[in-house]
């Protein structure tokens, strides 16, 4: 009966250990408001616009970091790319419209993903829709 005890708990501990390197949060600008996360290989973020500014700012991001296009969906609220980079690593780009003011950004690099690759083109995506951002969020009581 003891070997089972040990087997039980050392299944929950590697349990345990694999579900919180799982999820890593990130502090996406200098006040601390803005926070990502990177779940299981995929990086997420918000923007303070809508998905059809981030679409196209994304394009431009894409493009920039010598990216190429091998899909695109397009919806009124929602948008996939699928690129491809100069390792031939698959690029899984995700853009959802979350409500009138704030849209969700995700990027999967390859199998694993990519933290630093998926924040970089978060970062140009950000600088590039900065101007066309909508006005804080009001707190809704």
């Amino acid at each position: 009966m003891t070997t089972f005890k040990h087997i039980l708990a050392t299944a929950l501990v590697v349990a345990g250990l694999a579900f919180a390197a799982g999820c890593q949060h990130i502090i996406l600008d200098n006040t601390g408001k803005n926070i990502g996360s990177f779940n299981y290989g995929e990086f997420t973020g918000l923007l303070n616009t809508t998905a059809p500014v981030v679409a196209a700012a994304t394009h431009d991001a894409v493009k920039q970091l010598g990216l190429v296009e091998v899909a695109v969906t397009t919806g009124k609220f929602d948008h996939t790319i699928i690129c491809r980079d100069e390792d031939s690593l698959e690029v899984t780009i995700r853009i959802e419209e979350t409500n009138s003011r704030q849209t969700a950004l995700r990027v999967r690099w390859g199998r694993g993903g990519d933290l630093q690759r998926s924040q970089q083109l978060y970062g140009l995506v950000d600088a590039a829709t900065a101007g066309q951002q909508t006005a804080g969020s009001r707190a809704v009581r």
